[in-house]
């Protein structure tokens, strides 16, 4: 058992002959004592999303179409050479547009997001014991929980007044 130590003092102008001897006091009350802890808590949630388009560009029709362009007008004589010039330059067009501008794959991605939120607990931390000795109740903070009515053997430092 835990020994409470217990001061008895008289109040005299001066001090002297201390003893100290262990006795029996009794438990008057046993109440429990609580802290509040946080054990947050975490959640997690995993998305998949596709990323925005890719902004189309005109380069590749722009070369496409002059490299198709000039392949085109070595095509043929007269006339020819103009008509194939043309459809060389529109061909090379969409050639250059469709190679730059690929939209066949979608650029998709897996994406975690998490939170986190606050879950406070009660969590008894010891007793607030209360014990009387000879008349008197002295109110002490245990960790043993003691049953009301209980005997407790207490060290108690005893002060003799000296007269003067």
């Amino acid at each position: 058992m835990k020994k409470l130590s217990i001061a008895l003092m008289v109040l005299a102008s001066s001090f002297a002959n201390a003893a100290e001897f262990s006795d029996m006091a009794t438990v008057k009350r046993v109440t429990p004592r609580y802290i509040e802890v946080n054990n947050p808590i975490s959640s997690c949630q995993t998305s998949t999303e596709t990323a925005a388009p890719k902004e189309k560009g005109i380069a590749g029709a722009i070369i496409g179409g002059v490299a198709g362009g000039l392949l085109g007008s070595r095509v043929g004589k007269g006339n020819g050479k103009v008509a194939a010039g043309a459809v060389g330059a529109a061909v090379g067009a969409v050639v250059g547009d469709r190679m730059q501008n690929d939209d066949t794959t979608a650029d998709t991605r897996n994406v975690e997001r998490c939170t986190q939120r606050d879950n406070y607990q009660r969590v008894q931390e010891g007793y607030t014991t209360v014990f009387s000795y000879n008349g008197h109740e002295f109110e002490e903070e245990t960790q043993t929980k003691y049953r009301v009515g209980q005997k407790v053997s207490v060290q108690v430092n005893a002060v003799i007044d000296q007269p003067n």
